[in-house]
């Protein structure tokens, strides 16, 4: 449902780098042209770890890792995952091939937009398992002495905090603080991987990089996207999948906190394990970045176990339903990450960053006068729709679907702020085409920031109490009310007394 959190597990563990690096310095593992970089500058520390073969086609005759069936290798710790009790088809096609037999409606650029099956898919997020091919976004690596620089400077988290194995959201702002995109960040031993929504996003974001790279910076941003390929396995049962094909190997990132993240082998392909669907905290999950080649079974296999298969249409109905913002529709020049209720990407302990002065002011002055809001709606609803209370504007849509009974919901900005106090809003009642809805919370969404990312003197006022607040506000307005009256009663005092002294002046004149 929407805005209502889904419980999922979280604790901290070790992140497992030290073994990473042994297992593919011990067992060289083939590495396609497009990866032996990225794969070589963070796990490797010998050269000879890297020497790779070129990349086979996808429709090529399977590799001597692939043939020998259920062969997916974690060279950890003298851990082969291909004894354990994985059932990986053999596949001579693509994940479009698989998704075809699996009844998928693609669209004109041939990415499934549903699998008929979105009430099915919709609900395993609350209590089964999905699965998504996100494979159409955008992933770009970042490597380079500088790179840590580079983000702290040009984005909204603090990085110098991040350790290799772990990962962090952050957004992309302008000078102004006003959104260009969400990234998805994992922090790698000598590189970062960042992931968008969208291919666009992801090319947009490197051409505005590479603008503000210097030689002397040392920092390399390459777009990976079609080299590599990207699933989601969402849902509370997809630790209990994960658990099942490797329950040793991945113990590092099985209820992790998002972000943390292990190297493992798949059909000897590199392939990354991290904590975290993509929906926040409210739904429970893994994200897999894999070598495109072997992507067909590793979808496969995850299917086979159950998880059931979401579209982008499905996938749109979730992101909305937990309110993760999308680049061109919550996220556009037009609002800032605190509106957007991306509080937990941001620091402002960390020092000078790009739209740092403008969230500091807002947050120091308590200053955001809007907030992206769920919306339970009464029918269909276009973005651009505006949403009213008392006949009065209060915000705009921003998108809408239907949920997995049928019903619409949105997003929506609406105004959080009356005479300087922040504003209940869960539950308050609005409109939306003259028609009735109601505001409800979102569980991908933060509205406070990190206790370790707060800047200097900001808690001064955090103790005060709403009530005490509201009394301050009506305390200021009574102050300026009444001093615009005795403005007025001054000037109408000084009127009269200039009348008075005409008056006298005319009848001290000798009659004509």
């Amino acid at each position: 449902m929407i805005g209502h959190p889904i419980g999922s597990k979280a604790s901290s563990v070790g992140t497992g780098r030290a073994s990473s690096r042994r297992a593919f310095t011990g067992v060289p593992v083939p590495v396609p042209p497009g990866l032996r970089s990225f794969v070589c500058a963070t796990v490797s520390p010998s050269p000879g770890a890297c020497s790779a073969q070129p990349l086979p086609n996808r429709r090529a005759a399977p590799s001597p890792a692939s043939s020998r069936g259920a062969s997916v290798v974690r060279r950890t710790a003298g851990i082969n995952l291909g004894d354990l009790m994985l059932d990986v088809p053999e596949i001579d096609g693509d994940i479009r091939s698989l998704q075809v037999e699996m009844g998928a409606t693609f669209d004109d650029e041939g990415l499934p937009i549903t699998f008929g099956r979105k009430t099915a898919a919709l609900q395993a997020l609350e209590s089964g398992v999905a699965l998504y091919d996100a494979s159409h976004w955008g992933r770009l690596r970042v490597a380079g002495e500088g790179r840590a620089a580079l983000m702290q400077n040009q984005s909204t988290n603090d990085f110098l905090g991040v350790q290799p194995g772990q990962g962090a959201d952050t957004v992309f702002v302008t000078a102004t603080a006003r959104c260009m995109d969400l990234a998805q960040a994992l922090v790698l031993p000598s590189s970062l991987l960042l992931m968008l929504d969208s291919r666009e996003g992801a090319a947009a974001l490197r051409e505005r990089l590479n603008k503000l790279i210097f030689p002397a910076d040392k920092v390399e941003v390459q777009d990976i996207s079609n080299k590599t390929a990207q699933l989601c396995l969402m849902g509370p049962e997809a630790e209990v999948i994960l658990r099942e094909l490797a329950p040793d190997v991945l113990s590092s990132v099985l209820g992790a906190p998002p972000g943390r993240h292990v190297l493992v082998a798949f059909r000897g392909r590199p392939a990354f394990v991290a904590a975290g669907s993509g929906l926040g905290p409210g739904v429970p999950g893994y994200t897999l970045i894999l070598d495109e080649a072997v992507a067909g079974d590793a979808y496969a296999a995850l299917a086979g176990k159950g998880a059931i298969p979401m579209g982008t249409e499905d996938w749109e109905a979730a992101r909305i339903l937990v309110g993760r913002p999308k680049r061109g529709a919550e996220l556009t020049d037009a609002y800032n990450p605190f509106e957007a209720g991306l509080w937990g990407a941001v620091s402002l302990n960390k020092g000078c960053f790009i739209g740092q002065e403008t969230l500091a002011k807002l947050r120091l002055k308590d200053g955001v006068n809007r907030q992206l809001w769920g919306l339970r709606l009464n029918g269909p609803t276009e973005p651009g729709a505006e949403i009213t209370s008392e006949l009065s504007k209060v915000g705009v849509i921003t998108s809408a679907c239907q949920d997995a009974d049928g019903e619409w919901v949105g997003l929506g900005y609406v105004r959080s702020r009356l005479e300087g106090v922040q504003l209940r809003l869960e539950g308050v009642q609005v409109a939306v085409n003259g028609a009735p809805a109601t505001l409800v919370p979102l569980s991908f969404a933060t509205r406070q920031l990190r206790a370790d990312a707060e800047p200097a003197g900001a808690r001064e006022a955090d103790g005060d109490s709403v009530g005490d607040r509201l009394e301050e506000a009506k305390r200021k307005k009574a102050e300026e009310q009444a001093a615009k009256q005795a403005a007025t009663e001054a000037k109408l005092k000084a009127m009269q007394e200039r009348l008075a002294a005409w008056q006298a002046t005319q009848q001290q004149q000798p009659p004509q």
